[in-house]
């Protein structure tokens, strides 16, 4: 039992943060905000690195540093594997991008007493580029590929009954035509639950290591000019994240998720992300959500499905966000974990 005391203890430093991310939030702060990150914009490459996963996170406005108890945790906060809905997890993603642009991720998680484990991967594929030049705007005849990977592995480890820990190491690599980038990056998170209710607060920073650079020796830079020996080199777009997330009861079978991160990527602007998902039944669903500073993909909505069939609970998700001049981005995600053996249907 939570005593009051206890209480006060809790609420005094959880007030204060979302006082501070009120007064932060404000107009001034976040004229203050925006002008200082687009100060970096452009400084870090591997932008695919910096791609959204899940259907649900896109729901909520990717507010979801917090709320990484599921099947993409390995991606958002590896500190949420010890908190998966099953001892085993399973999850795929796709986005369909403009220009035939494909995402994919899948990982595979598990979970014992005091540690957990996820293999991860995820792939751009960009499909057939047709190859220009100056004389051939219109196309060579031929073409090429720029595709993207991710490779990772990540491990969680249960501090106490609230307050884990988890750390993720990946290998990425970019091919453009004849050239490749490959780099070993890191990600680290810590989620803790306060005890009040399910409310819980989560730190990560993703994407941190060593600067990237393309092998090989740069092509000829034409008569008059002395090509370079090797490539410029350029840092990974590292980026950290703290979030507060809580479920308010609003009925016997209706619960309402609210969910906010204040996100500090190192080639940007700072922003605020803030979503709901509203719970109709353990059924039911509908999400909503928004990040600011974001000229494309502030917005997003969905919903998800729960369905629980044999052994095996299935949760289904979609989402959309509206990105601009690229138009509207469809995501499809699915989540799956066993049921205990107590939950079982026969």
């Amino acid at each position: 039992m939570v005593t009051r005391a206890k209480r006060t203890a809790l609420l005094r430093p959880l007030g204060s943060a979302l006082l501070l991310l009120a007064l932060a939030g404000s107009p001034a702060a976040g004229d203050v905000l925006e002008l200082y990150g687009d100060e970096n914009v452009g400084t870090a490459g591997a932008q695919f690195l910096r791609l959204p996963v899940g259907a649900r996170a896109i729901g909520l406005g990717r507010a979801y540093v917090a709320c990484a108890v599921d099947g993409p945790a390995a991606y958002w906060n590896p500190a949420g594997l010890m908190r998966t809905p099953g001892l085993t997890n399973l999850f795929f993603s796709h986005v369909a991008y403009a220009a035939d642009i494909d995402l994919e991720y899948a990982s595979c998680s598990w979970r014992r007493q005091n540690y957990g484990f996820a293999l991860s991967g995820s792939m751009l594929r960009s499909g057939e580029i047709l190859r220009t030049d100056e004389f051939h705007q219109e196309g060579t005849g031929d073409t090429f590929n720029a595709n993207q990977f991710v490779l990772a592995a990540s491990v969680a480890k249960a501090m106490t009954d609230r307050f884990s820990l988890g750390g993720t190491a990946k290998v990425y690599q970019e091919n453009l035509d004849d050239y490749e980038v490959r780099g070993l990056l890191m990600d680290l998170g810590a989620l803790y639950y306060t005890g009040l209710g399910d409310m819980r607060v989560a730190f990560a920073v993703r994407n941190f290591g060593p600067d990237l650079q393309p092998g090989g020796r740069p092509p000829a830079a034409g008569p008059g000019y002395a090509a370079p020996l090797e490539f410029q080199s350029f840092q990974a777009p590292t980026s950290g994240s703290f979030g507060l997330a809580y479920t308010w009861r609003l009925g016997e079978r209706t619960t309402l998720l609210t969910t906010s991160d204040f996100h500090h990527p190192t080639d940007a602007s700072e922003s605020f992300r803030g979503g709901a998902e509203l719970g109709l039944a353990e059924r039911l669903l509908l999400r909503g959500g928004y990040e600011t500073n974001r000229a494309e993909g502030g917005l997003g909505a969905g919903f998800g499905v729960n369905l629980a069939r044999d052994q095996w609970r299935i949760r289904l998700d979609y989402a959309v966000s509206d990105m601009g001049a690229f138009g509207t981005i469809h995501h499809v995600s699915i989540d799956l974990s066993p049921l205990p053996d107590g939950r079982r249907r026969r």
